[in-house]
């Protein structure tokens, strides 16, 4: 991966953790359902040092069913323990993969409680 096409999202991630428009965030989170593992987990990276600014966004994404594995993931990483409700809903979600995402984001949570 070309360290240039890294660069819109380095800046979307400056300018959302600083300003905090709402539609920059979205596009991080957007960033979360692409294929490249890479892009994706720096797009985690950058909400999760968001904290509770990116909780919102999270919540907005899981609402729509968007790459919830990951979003659940990034959600736990955060470590909010407000969360752990809608954590739990997930928990018993038929898709094995969401289910396995949403009690590891359970664990993280509990843990940093």
């Amino acid at each position: 991966m070309h360290l240039v096409k890294l660069i819109p999202l380095f800046l979307a991630g400056a300018i959302w953790r600083t300003i905090g428009i709402r539609s920059i965030g979205r596009i991080l989170v957007r960033t979360l359902g692409t294929k490249d593992e890479q892009v994706r987990m720096i797009a985690g990276m950058m909400l999760v040092k968001g904290g509770k600014k990116a909780e919102p966004l999270l919540q907005e994404a899981l609402a729509r069913r968007e790459s919830v594995p990951v979003v659940l993931t990034v959600l736990g990483s955060i470590g909010d323990p407000a969360v752990e409700p809608q954590l739990r809903r997930f928990a018993d979600d038929k898709d094995p993969q969401i289910s396995k995402a949403a009690r590891d984001a359970l664990q993280i949570v509990l843990y940093k409680a």
